[in-house]
Order: C-alpha cells, then structure tokens, then sequence
C-alpha cells in the first residue's frame, strides 16, 4: 500500500496541472446531478417499501385514497358560515379541483347539499315517469269512453255505466302517484317545467268539461256536475301550477302534489259517480255527442299530457342539479325542525366552523402535492369569501412546508459552519494558505451533493444534516495532508506517509458508516449511504486538487513560502512542545486514567436502555412553523388528525349483515378504549348521519348506500363492496402509549370475525420506531465488527486491530451516559450516534497509532516516540477535531429540533474523541507497544536506536 501511494505522491508532483484539471473536471461532472436533488418527506423515507406494513398501508391508500389537504373555515355565526354565497362559491372550488387526476375525493357542506340535491331529482325523474304513465291509462279510459259515446245512436245507459265505471277503476291509478310523492325525501322540488304543462293540459281538460257542461244544458244535473268537475280540475291546475312555481329542493312540493293528486282523484270519482247515476235518467242524442267529444278531447289532452312528461323524464340525464338559488330553498336542505342535519356533522363542526376535505391519491408525489395545493390556494382566493376566513392546512402542506424549511436551513447551517471553520483554521492551524483546506472541502461536499443526484439519493429530514458533517469531517483529510506537507516541503513524501494512514482512517470511517446501511429506517439508509460517498469524495478531493495545487504554489513562489514556513515552523513548535508535555503528565497517570474510562463508560452502557425512543416527527421540527401551528389548529377543531384503520376485506360489504357487524365492531372498540379513541367512522355510520335516522333497520341503511355521495361512500367501500374501512380517529399519543393501543387492538381484532388488517399512517410510526430500536445497537455493532475486520486485514495483527477501537468504545458508552443525565432522547438521527462516532473518531486514533509506530521505527523509546507523535501530529489533529466540533455546533442553531439535540450530542462525541485521543490512547499504545511492531521491526529500530545513540 506504501508503494501504491508513494507513485501517487510521484504523479501529482510530476504532473500537478493535468491532475488538477482532470479533477476539477470531474467535479464539474459531479455537479451536473445537483439539478437532480429533490426533498422526501413521506412515508418511504420512514418505512422500508418491502415491508408488510408498508405493502398493507400502499394497499389501503391506493383503495381508499392518501393524505387529505384540509381547509378550515371560520365564520361569525352559522348563518354565514352555510349562506347560499359561501356554499356557491365552495361549490365553484370543488368543480375547479375535480378535474384533477390525483385527487380521490373531495367534501364539504357544498358537497352534501350538492349530493342531496341531485338525490332529489332522482325521485322527481321517477315520479314523473309515473304520472306520466298513469294520465296516459286515463287518457285512454276517456277516449274509449267518447268513441263507445259515437258508435251509438241511442247509447245503452248500462253500457255507458260500465264504461264510466272503466273510468272510475282508472282513476286508481292516482294511488300510485300519490304514494311515489310520499315517499319522496324531504325538500324535494316541484316537478319544473313538465309539471308546469300538466297543470295546462289539465286546465285544459277543465275547460273541455265547461264546454262540455254547456252543451248538456237540457240536462241540468250533468251540466252542473261536469261544471263541478271543470272547476275542481281548475283547482288542481292551480296547485300543480303554484308547486311548479317553487324551486326543485322545496321540501314541501311533494306533499303538495300528493295532496292535489289525490283531491283529482277522489274529485274524478265522486264526479265519475254522479254522472253514473245521472244516466239513470236519460239524455238526448245531441248531449250525447257532445258528450263524447268532450271525452274524446279530454282523453287526447291527457295523452299529449304524458307524452310530454314522458319526453321530460327522457330529456332529464341532460340537466344537471344544481345549488339552491335562494337561502329559504337552502334552509330547507340544511335544517329539519331548526337543527343542522345530521348528516353534515363531519364537515360542520360548532356551528361557525366549516371543513372542505381534498383527498389525496394514495402514492401522489410530494411535486405534485405541490401543485395541486397551488391549485387550491388560488381557487380559493379567486371566490373572494368576503364573510369568512379559511386555512389550508394537513399533512401534505405540512410536508411542503417543511421542505422548504429544510432548504433554508440547510444553506443556514452550511453558511455557519463554513464561517465558524475559518475562524478556528485562523486560530488553530499555522501554516499557509490554511484556508485552502476548507475550500477544497466545500467543492468536494458540492460535488457530492451533486453525485447523489446522479444516484437519485434524496434529501430528508435526518440527511439534510450531511453537509456540516462532512465539512467537519472532510477537512480532517485536507488539514493531514496540508500540515505534513508543510512539514516535509514534498508530495511525494506527504502522500508516501500521510495517504496509508488517512486512506485506513477513512476506510474505517466508511465501514462504520456502512453499518447505516442494515437500519429498517430507509432515511438512516439514505443518510449512510451520502456520508460514505462524501467521506470517500473529500478523500480523493484532498489527494488530488489540495496537494496538486500546493505544489503549483511552492513551484511558482518558492522564495516567500520558505520565509513564511519559518513563520509558521516556530509557532508549529510551541505547539508541538505543549502537547508533548502534556503527553509525559497522561503516561505517569495512565492507570488512573484507564480506570476511570473504564468506569465512566460501563456506567454509561448501563443506562442506554433507559433511554427514551423519540419518533414523533412533528415533534423534530419547528415548534413556530406556521404549517405545524395550523395542523394543531385543525386538531382542535376536528379533534384529532390521527387514525388507524381497519381494512376490511369480504364480501357483499355492503349488505345489512355486513354493516351490522362493521357498526357493532366500532361501538365496540370505541367503548372498549374511551380514553384513546375520540370517534369512529364506517360505511354504517354514513349511511345513518345521512338517512337522519339512527333508529331504520340495517336493511334500510343498506337500500341508503346507494345513495351517499361518492366522496363519502368512496372512503369506506369499493365499487364490488369486496374492500371497506373502518377508521378510528385517535388522540396523539407519545409512541408507547400507541404501540400499546395497536397491539391490544390487533389482539381484539384477531378473534372478531371480520378479515380486518391494522393500517395506518400512525402503525409506520410505530415500525420506525421498532427499527430505531432494533437497528441502533445492530448498526454500532456491525460497525465494530466491520472495521476491527478491516483492519486486521489490514494489519495482520489483532491487538493492533483492536487498540484504535477501544477509546470508540468507551465513547460510546459515554456518550450514553451523557444522554440520560441530560434527557435527551433517542431520534432517527441520534440512533445513528454509535456508527458516526465509530466512523469518526477511529479516525483520529488510527492517525495517531500510525505515527506513534513510525517514531518507534525510527528507534524512539516509548515516551518520546508518544511526545513526538502527539507533537507532531496532535495539532493537526486538534485542528481538524476543533473544526469538526465548530461544523456539528451549527446544528444547535437549527429550528428543527431533531437537529439540535443531534448537534449537540456529536459536539459532545467529538470533543469526546479528541478528549480519548490525547488522553486514553496514548496510555493504551504505552502499554501494548510490545504488540505494535513486528519482530524485524522491532531489530531495525533497536539498530536505528544503536546508532543514534553512538552518533551522539
């Protein structure tokens, strides 16, 4: 390996301008992918895909539909909350967004009433079709009746009887008509414009009867009844009339019509009847005649009568139902007996508050979660709601909120980090160009951000804290490589005894980085995955443009540079000699020091699982995020943002039987976990809220399926009635208290005889927590192992191996301690701390073994080969730990809180290194030398060590 660096050292010093060149064009093709860099917030980023949790919660939204956009709507008073304006101009924002391909459903007040409108035009189409059929059988009675008239000269009055008897039986024809109104739902308008001919053409039925009462002058008594009958039909005209002139919803058309049918029948018969008797005394020919025209008239009127409502019912698919045009036909709608109906409790909630819900098709992605909350904002701020506020809120705005949350702050925390590494590179690091090191770090951390595009890795709440780790971690190679160089004035000589060092330090940073890789959690997947490419990159960033362009600066201005490296040799040296005298105080403390570590960290081992597991992730962001404060204003107002749900699979799903059980089944559990449950939502409920009748059979709940807005049906049944859901809403729970509840409800579940799966948006909370706290001792664990296998393949030599190890360790058990004294909990990105602080901090013990074994090579005894070593390289090494500490500390400064408890734990961890690195390794190296060298190097340095002491 030392050959292999060394004629790298050969071809950067050989040809430093085309190595530059070839690396800065590389870079420039890196960057290219940055244009692919995208923000994830959803539930991939938390459970992996693969999953059956994760395949049954994709099943459940792909049939039931995803998140819901939620619009929340203030008002002074109910009044105007639910005015014919505001429910219009609702109405006129649902029409815009129904088009949209990714949005599953949408409802709100406007939909309800929209939904009944368009039900009660239904029974109006069917009620038509009925008169129409019933006055055309009567149009038929009367016409045979005038032709039987015309075929006599002298009818026979029995036969007339029978005929007018005809007449009377099709008067039961009325029955029908009259129990179709009855059954009509409440508020259903009058029959338009068809009804409106009726009442004409049977107008002009009555003024064919007073023609024909005119007529029958010679017989008094039918004249008078056929006057009788004109002017009764005259008032039924009127009625129809009068309830044609209401519009379609008025609830009270129906009675009417029922009311005017019914007196045209008993009329007709009574009539009908009179006339029966009125033959018993004879007529006249001429009467008769006249008699049967006026029948034969009357029975042709009601024939185009039903041909014209015929046509009516036909022509109805072509017109569309629409909103009540008048507050008076709105009420009528909204209220039964001055109380709100039942039916728009889910989306009217305290009277002033309105809900429009837009939900989501399961799997839309966040870009286009984006657009079509664009959409909504400028559909509703083109309606121009003058007596109301509303609020766009959810978690899909959540989401879009917090990605641009996390872009702000992720050039916050780049910013600090660069400034407050400049500071302490100017106060630490003494040599020259000391802010080439940080410069070249930047263009390697842009270069990888621009590689993850190009491998389609995504930015998300735990990654986005990538960019200051690998600032803090990156200009640790550069600070290496820049301080020998200044040491050794030669690449070749750099490269040849700082690369193998440095290349085995970030072989075993990216081992401890690739134990990222086994989390369940695919954000701490994704996470590894960017710090292992960043490390690698900073690496090759700091071999191949840091050390080409120092040496194009010693090359071109050789003179200056000696002068000021004399500047810089003598405060390198002052360094040098505090640090080595400081390291002769640790050794004669070595086994104090041993001790205590040791203690400190079983302690702290102990209590790791006393360690609270945070998982909520409205809990990791801005507490002030306006997005976040308005979800918690729609929590209070809908009473919970929360769910699981059941997801019922069978048959008929939709029968009486099935809603029995499904009812029943919610009753249940809403009973059986009062304090967790705050409501429960199914197909059954539905079907009663809009029936207004919790007291039908299941029977007629089912016959009211059919009739549910497909915005409300479409959330708790398919098509085929073989899926259905059962949503329970809950209160938000700190994340033991759910798992619990999940568990004892899965429990219940599994002895009802409902084929129901768990689901849930709230159940993948609870199997990332399960993989934080399964994955985090794996992951650190996996670590270890990697990186002690590494390098004893590396060094052949298990103690060796070991030794860089053993103050990681104590670091983690300290760590831990700190933790729990301080209360800070477990998060998806400090469950990483074990693997970050193995990767990071083998670093720095990896870098001072190899030089402390390279002064033991030179014939240094033991003490002065660990005064040396820590001389040597122990600024560097504070340098770049220093700068590392200032990067993480701008985590503390974020807004999410998820990033500050990690920023201050990896301040905490890394001043830990730096502390174990000066203060626990030297004293571990001290009593294992024996181990260190091999035997032929143990008599190369004892004959080095010969002859130096000879020479002096």
């Amino acid at each position: 390996m030392t050959r292999l660096f060394e004629k790298i050292g050969r071809l950067i010093e050989n040809h430093p301008f085309k190595v530059l060149l070839t690396a800065l064009f590389l870079v420039v093709v890196m960057l290219i992918g940055a244009r692919n860099i995208y923000m994830a917030t959803g539930n991939d980023t938390l459970v992996d895909a693969e999953t059956e949790v994760y395949k049954q919660h994709e099943e459940m939204e792909d049939t039931f539909g995803g998140d819901s956009i939620l619009v929340v709507f203030e008002a002074s008073t109910e009044e105007e909350l639910l005015s014919v304006e505001n429910l219009t101009k609702m109405w006129n924002v649902e029409k815009r967004m129904a088009y949209d391909e990714d949005i599953y459903s949408i409802m709100s007040p406007a939909t309800l009433l929209h939904q009944m409108t368009i039900r009660q035009s239904d029974v109006m189409e069917e009620n038509v079709l009925e008169l129409s059929g019933g006055l055309s059988e009567m149009g038929s009675k009367l016409s045979e009746i005038g032709h039987t008239l015309l075929l006599k000269e002298v009818p026979d009055p029995k036969e007339m009887e029978e005929k007018l008897e005809g007449f009377t039986q099709a008067t039961s024809n009325f029955d029908k008509l009259i129990d179709g109104q009855n059954n009509i739902a409440t508020g259903i308008g009058g029959l338009s414009d068809g009804t409106w001919n009726a009442a004409e053409g049977i107008s002009t039925i009555s003024g064919k009867l007073k023609e024909l009462g005119n007529t029958a002058a010679g017989n008094p008594q039918m004249s008078m009844q056929l006057t009788a009958l004109a002017e009764n039909l005259d008032k039924s005209a009127s009625g129809l009339k009068e309830m044609s002139a209401r519009a379609k919803q008025l609830e009270g058309g129906p009675r009417e019509t029922a009311t005017a049918l019914d007196g045209i029948k008993d009329r007709l018969g009574s009539e009908t009847e009179a006339m029966k008797d009125s033959l018993k005394g004879g007529i006249s020919p001429e009467e008769l005649k006249t008699m049967a025209e006026g029948f034969i008239t009357m029975g042709g009127s009601l024939t185009e009568i039903s041909g014209a409502l015929a046509m009516f019912h036909e022509k109805s698919d072509m017109m569309e139902a629409t909103l009540p045009k008048s507050q008076e036909e709105a009420d009528l709608l909204l209220y039964e007996e001055g109380n709100l109906r039942t039916v728009f409790s889910d989306v009217v909630k305290e009277g002033t508050t309105g809900m429009m819900i837009v939900k989501l098709d399961g799997g839309v992605s966040d870009a286009r979660k984006v657009e079509i909350i664009e959409e909504l904002n400028e559909g509703l701020s083109g309606e121009n709601f003058d007596t109301l506020t509303y609020m766009v809120s959810g978690k899909p705005v959540l989401d879009t909120s917090l990605q641009s949350e996390m872009k702000v702050n992720m050039m916050i925390m780049v910013g600090s980090a660069l400034v407050i590494m400049l500071l302490v590179l100017a106060l630490v690091f003494k040599v020259q160009w000391r802010m080439l090191s940080l410069a070249v770090i930047l263009v390697s951390v842009i270069a990888t951000l621009g590689f993850m595009g190009h491998i389609s890795v995504p930015v998300t709440m735990v990654s986005m804290a990538v960019f200051p780790i690998l600032i803090g971690l990156g200009i640790d190679y550069s600070i290496q490589f820049h301080n020998r160089y200044e040491e050794e004035g030669s690449v070749v000589s750099t490269v040849k005894h700082v690369g193998k060092a440095v290349f085995i330090a970030v072989l075993a940073t990216i081992l401890g980085f690739l134990s990222l890789y086994i989390s369940p959690v695919p954000m701490i997947q994704d996470f590894g995955k960017m710090l292992t490419l960043g490390v690698f990159i900073s690496f090759l960033g700091s071999l191949f443009i840091l050390l080409p362009i120092l040496h194009i600066r010693n090359t071109i201005g050789k003179p200056s540079s000696v002068q000021k490296k004399s500047a810089g040799a003598e405060a390198g040296s002052r360094v040098k000699s505090v640090l080595g005298a400081m390291t002769g105080f640790i050794l004669k403390l070595k086994y104090p020091i041993l001790i205590l570590f040791l203690l400190l960290s079983v302690a702290g081992f102990s209590r790791d699982s006393s360690i609270g597991i945070e998982t909520d992730m409205e809990s990791f962001m801005p507490q002030e995020m306006p997005a976040l404060v308005d979800l918690h204003t729609v929590r209070d107002v809908m009473g919970s943002t929360d769910q699981v749900i059941l997801y019922l699979t069978g048959t008929d799903l939709d029968k009486a039987a099935s809603l029995e059980r499904i009812k029943e089944t919610g009753d249940y559990l809403e009973a059986k976990y009062p304090d967790v449950i705050t409501d429960v939502k199914s197909l059954a409920g539905s079907a009663m809220l809009f029936s207004g009748d919790e007291t039908l059979s299941f029977k007629d709940y089912a016959d009211t399926v059919s009739d549910l807005p497909v915005s409300m049906s479409s959330m708790f049944i398919t098509e085929d009635a073989t899926k259905s859901a059962l949503i329970l809403n809950i209160r938000h729970l700190p994340t033991s208290e759910l798992e619990e509840f999940v568990t004892s409800l899965k429990e219940t579940m599994n002895d009802s005889d409902l084929n129901a799966a768990v689901t849930g948006k709230s159940i993948l909370d609870i199997e990332m927590v399960k993989g934080l706290t399964s994955g985090r001792l794996a992951m650190t664990g996996l670590g270890l192992i990697l990186v002690f296998a590494a390098l004893l393949l590396i060094y052949r030599n298990p103690v060796k191996a070991l030794i860089p190890i053993l103050p990681v360790v104590s670091i983690i058990g300290l760590s831990s301690g700190i933790m729990y004294l301080a209360g800070i909990s477990y998060t998806p990105i400090t469950a990483t701390l074990g693997a970050l602080v193995l990767g990071m901090g083998t670093e720095m013990t990896i870098m001072l073994m190899e030089r402390y074994t390279e002064e033991r090579r030179k014939g240094e005894g033991r003490e002065a080969s660990m005064k040396n070593a820590v001389g040597s390289i122990g600024a560097a090494i504070l340098a770049s730990g220093l700068t590392t500490v200032g990067g993480f500390s701008v985590l503390m400064l974020s807004d999410f809180v998820i990033l500050r408890d990690f920023g201050l734990m990896t301040v905490v961890n890394i001043s830990l290194a730096l502390l174990s690195t000066f203060v626990l390794l030297p004293p571990i190296l001290y009593l294992m030398d024996r181990f260190l060298l091999s035997g032929k190097e143990k008599k190369a340095a004892a004959i080095l060590s010969e002859k130096e002491e000879m020479t002096a």
